[in-house]
């Protein structure tokens, strides 16, 4: 008999492997409920914030004005206006003054970019005039602007 026991019990070996499909059972199910509740969770809260007042850093605003362009305004009149002031208009007699302050500010800036934009029905030479009298007094960062075609 003992020969009998013996062989029964070398037939069953222990298996040592973890079962795993409970472990899979149970992740899926708690994915299936966060996909369920994360929604949910995220529109619960609505909340308005304070407002507080808006602080202008110096340096900040001296790198807006350096980087911002000049721009010289040709009229269909023959007029010329600045981006920094557009509601004066400045004629043929204040050109001087004009060509001044841009080569002060080129001065102050050697990197400010000096555009000049003319009307299409301005007169051609009232362009030319002014983009000849900056690049004359040694203003070299000075371009004229267009509009692709396609815009009108």
């Amino acid at each position: 008999m003992q020969t009998g026991f013996r062989h029964q019990r070398q037939k069953r070996r222990l298996m040592a492997e973890i079962n795993v499909v409970p472990y899979v059972d149970v992740t899926l199910v708690l994915l299936i409920i966060f996909m369920i509740t994360a929604p949910i969770v995220q529109q619960a809260v609505t909340v308005k914030l304070p407002q507080t007042p808006q602080v202008v850093n110096q340096k900040q605003q001296q790198l807006e004005d350096e980087t911002k362009p000049f721009v010289i305004t040709v009229t269909k009149e023959g007029m010329y206006k600045t981006s920094e002031q557009p509601d004066i208009i400045l004629s043929n007699k204040d050109l001087e003054s004009l060509v001044a302050e841009v080569m002060a500010r080129t001065q102050l800036n050697p990197n400010k970019m000096i555009y000049i934009q003319g009307d299409q029905a301005a007169p051609y030479g009232k362009v030319v005039r002014i983009f000849v009298l900056l690049k004359a007094n040694g203003v070299e960062q000075v371009s004229l602007l267009t509009e692709p075609e396609g815009d009108r």
